[in-house]
């Protein structure tokens, strides 16, 4: 025997509702005293906080992969509680994260910061952390002057194009692959 217990659609219901109330229980505010107490508290729920963007973030790759042709923009125009360019935002932030470009652990908890690193080559991906700039607490104005300043210093030389170029392509097939992935487990079910 599994050790699993049948239920009916209405005990599960009961269920979800019970799940609803420890989870609004967990969500009120303690009483707490001590710096340490608040620090503690406050950084876990911004971890949460950064979690659940990544979570919406792979919602939204897998809604606009799987519905049909248009559903996507008119679900994000018009039901959701954001626009269209927080959508792609997060879309690429978990794109990013999820295709191993960006560094999930190393990554700040701001979607819209790490949105501006997920912007880069891997090329400047590379140079960014040789200036440790990918990392927890980066701020999305440190990346826009490090983005900023390689404008102003470098016009690729053609070796550089080909470069980025190849780069291009790898991160291309590395997308590809995800993709191909995705549709090999919709297929499976």
């Amino acid at each position: 025997m599994s050790g699993f217990k049948q239920v009916s659609k209405a005990q599960a219901r009961r269920h979800i509702a019970v799940d609803e109330r420890i989870e609004r229980m967990a969500e009120a505010p303690l009483d707490l005293l001590r710096r340490e107490e608040f620090v503690q508290e406050i950084a876990t729920l911004w971890r949460s906080a950064q979690e659940k963007f990544l979570l919406i973030g792979r919602y939204l790759v897998q809604a606009r992969n799987r519905l049909p042709h248009g559903e996507f923009q008119a679900m994000v125009e018009n039901e959701l509680p954001f626009g269209y360019q927080v959508a792609y935002q997060l879309r690429m932030v978990a794109e990013a994260v999820d295709s191993g470009r960006l560094p999930g652990a190393k990554l700040p908890p701001s979607y819209a910061t790490v949105y501006q690193l997920a912007t880069l080559t891997t090329e400047q991906l590379r140079l960014a952390d040789q200036r440790n700039l990918i990392r927890p607490d980066v701020t999305r104005p440190e990346i826009v002057r490090f983005k900023r300043d390689l404008r102003q210093t470098s016009t690729p030389a053609p070796v550089d194009r080909r470069t980025a170029l190849l780069e291009e392509r790898d991160r291309l097939r590395t997308r590809l692959a995800v993709v191909e992935a995705e549709l090999h487990a919709f297929d499976a079910e």
